[in-house]
């Protein structure tokens, strides 16, 4: 799932799902963590690499685990080519499940914590949060390091721009480690050609889903399947939780909460939502889903189209429910079983609730200066000639493009890599998928309020509320006064925000926030020109402006 502010998944699927991302590179070899000692001891040039359990590159493997296995080897190989222009390094293990939030937040403040771990972990897979963790210190300022081996200049043209975003107050507390290109609908191509329905487009709505699903459902099969945030996708598109949230430079937090000034725009979408689940019977929905769960689904059969992040669709085949194995045993080539699109649009045409992402390598703020270079400088290695020489002895070895470009391989880091190594993404997985990729990754960001804002250093209201609502109107039978769920949730929300205080100035406030709302009145009048002038303009206008004044 594309990172956000509202309906982040749980840590175990995101866990899963990173586990699939980074499999084809580092299959057999395990992952590697730098870590020195101690901040003093990485002054004399010896660094100390420990490892959690195969994440991101592993510990030198031994003779055995290469003995006829050609992915371990090429690893080998790989890492001994960088071992050996940068001796003094160390590599062992450690155990520590770095993608529990608390337990690496526990083990960074005590020290304790392996020198390289998934930064997004310590907000929780928040963008806010996360910048929040970064500015108190949870992870090492890497701002001069990541000049020294020119990152961002190796960086590809679709990952650029995301990752720029990540500085705060113009340092990087973090690297690039992956980028996708966000969420969508995976649906069965021949199940739709198979019955004459539509096939989806990047111009469809939620009510061409809606009768897509419902066309798609047939005995046991459900025509969808939608996990927690999944339910929350038809609201998200007509931007209900940004319209709602308004800023209030005069409380102690900033901002206030309005559902109920457009509860005529909310009500219908909420109710077409609950339409599909009870009165269409077309949806597999259970808010304690998560992305394997739908994807799982959707490989047994059990739903004709998932909603998720768009590197399910290239899990490498013989991995845990792989869209190319439901292919294979079918007997047909993936692009005529599955298919991948972007997010529907909203009413009046707003679009681009599908945006890439860049997912963040974090680093212990023990570490010295060296250490910290020996880390940055293994992951620009590998993400560059150990990347392609890797992928290359995949494809001598099985002569199979989707070992190859598997999972988040299919859009690496690093420009011009995908040039240096045999076969293509479009070989592998069809190019129809990549195409809807590829267009995917050129659609403009959306202005996202994590980086026009200071990094907050008060924790603030939580999601609890919202996500008790969409609990409530995706499971609850009968009719349901919308209104008054929206006017309830919007009470909640003000009266929570009224309990904390905001660590940006008034004047800091109002200066992101008119530079933020400017940046959407651009973005929507260039991108969406329909919504702009029927839906954002009067709200910016009427809500937005007055608030900032003065």
């Amino acid at each position: 799932m594309t990172m956000s502010d509202r309906g982040t998944p749980s840590v175990t699927t995101r866990r899963q799902l990173l586990s699939m991302m980074a499999a084809g590179t580092f299959l057999a070899a395990g992952g590697g963590l730098v870590s020195s000692c101690s901040r003093d001891g990485s002054a004399s040039g010896e660094v100390v690499l420990k490892t959690t359990d195969g994440w991101p590159y592993g510990p030198m493997p031994t003779a055995k685990e290469q003995q006829g296995n050609a992915g371990t080897k090429a690893y080998a190989e790989v890492l001994g080519e960088w071992m050996d222009k940068n001796p003094g390094v160390t590599i062992k293990d450690t155990k520590l499940d770095v993608w529990n939030q608390q337990t690496l937040s526990t083990a960074i403040t005590g020290g304790t914590a392996p020198s390289m771990f998934p930064g997004d972990v310590l907000g929780g897979w928040n963008r806010q949060a996360v910048r929040s963790a970064m500015a108190q210190g949870l992870s090492a300022d890497v701002t001069e390091h990541l000049k020294t081996h020119d990152i961002e200049g190796k960086l590809a043209t679709y990952v650029k721009p995301i990752w720029q975003k990540w500085a705060v107050d113009g340092k990087f507390y973090a690297a690039p480690w992956i980028y996708n290109v966000g969420t969508g609908l995976h649906y069965r191509v021949d199940l739709i050609r198979q019955l004459g329905l539509k096939e989806p487009t990047p111009e469809w709505t939620w009510d061409d889903v809606r009768e897509l699903a419902r066309g798609l459902t047939q005995g046991k099969r459900k025509g969808i399947v939608l996990q927690g945030w999944g339910l929350n996708q038809r609201l998200s598109a007509d931007g209900m939780d940004f319209h709602a949230k308004l800023p209030a430079p005069g409380t102690n937090w900033n901002w206030r909460y309005d559902y109920s000034s457009q509860a005529d725009r909310w009500v219908p979408l909420i109710q077409a939502m609950r339409d599909m689940v009870f009165k269409d019977k077309s949806v597999l929905a259970d808010v304690s889903m998560g992305d394997g769960d739908t994807l799982a689904a959707f490989v047994r059969g059990d739903a004709a189209i998932h909603n998720n992040t768009v590197i399910f669709f290239s899990n490498a085949p013989g991995s845990d429910n792989a869209p190319a194995d439901l292919a294979k045993r079918l007997n047909k080539p993936i692009e005529e079983v599955a298919g991948w699109m972007t997010q529907p649009i909203g009413l009046d045409g707003r679009n681009a609730t599908t945006q890439g992402q860049v997912d963040l390598l974090g680093f212990s703020p023990d570490l010295g200066d060296t250490a910290l270079d020996k880390a940055i400088s293994l992951h620009a290695y590998m993400q560059g000639p150990g990347w392609i020489r890797q992928h290359t002895v995949t494809y001598e070895t099985t002569k199979d493009p989707k070992r190859v470009f598997d999972g988040a391989n299919i859009m690496p880091l690093f420009a011009g890599v995908v040039d240096e190594v045999p076969s293509s993404p479009d070989e592998a997985w069809g190019k129809p998928f990549m195409e809807q990729v590829r267009r995917a990754a050129a659609t403009p960001l959306v202005p996202n309020e994590s980086f026009y804002f200071p990094a907050e250093l008060s924790p603030g209201p939580t999601e609890t509320a919202r996500d008790d609502m969409s609990s409530r109107w995706a499971n609850e039978r009968g009719d349901l006064d919308l209104r008054e769920d929206l006017a309830k949730l919007e009470t909640t929300l003000n009266q929570q925000a009224e309990s904390f205080s905001s660590s940006t100035s008034d004047p800091d406030f109002v200066r992101a926030a008119r530079a933020y709302f400017e940046a959407h009145d651009a973005y929507w009048r260039e991108n969406a020109p329909e919504y702009h002038q029927n839906v954002f303009r009067s709200w910016y206008e009427n809500s937005v402006l007055p608030a900032l004044k003065g």
